[in-house]
């Protein structure tokens, strides 16, 4: 299951600013990867798991944001469609992961 996390964090004073990026660390802190500027996913197999990582996203939140979360089944992330531009480079920001075969 993918947890789907969309926010909204107002950015119009310096220290907006500061707790926006200082939250999307913490997404990334968490094992979020980045989809698009505000849009942020992790896959979650465990129901524990997922409400602790709920529950620092609702204590992390700066006072003024808004943050809105999809649980999505497998079924349903696995049949998604990015459409790139012409010149558009495909990003993820993630930890490298070693995998042996």
């Amino acid at each position: 299951m993918m947890l789907l996390v969309c926010f909204d964090l107002p950015r119009t004073t310096k220290f907006e600013r500061k707790q926006a990026n200082k939250y999307q660390k913490k997404l990334i802190e968490l094992g979020f990867t980045r989809k698009q500027f505000s849009l942020y996913e992790r896959e979650i197999k465990q129901k524990n798991t997922r409400e602790k990582v709920i529950e620092v996203l609702r204590t992390e939140l700066p006072s003024t944001g808004m943050i809105t979360l999809y649980l999505l089944p497998n079924e349903v992330n696995d049949k998604q469609i990015t459409i790139l531009g012409e010149n558009a480079v495909k990003r993820t920001i993630r930890k490298p992961r070693v995998v042996f075969l």
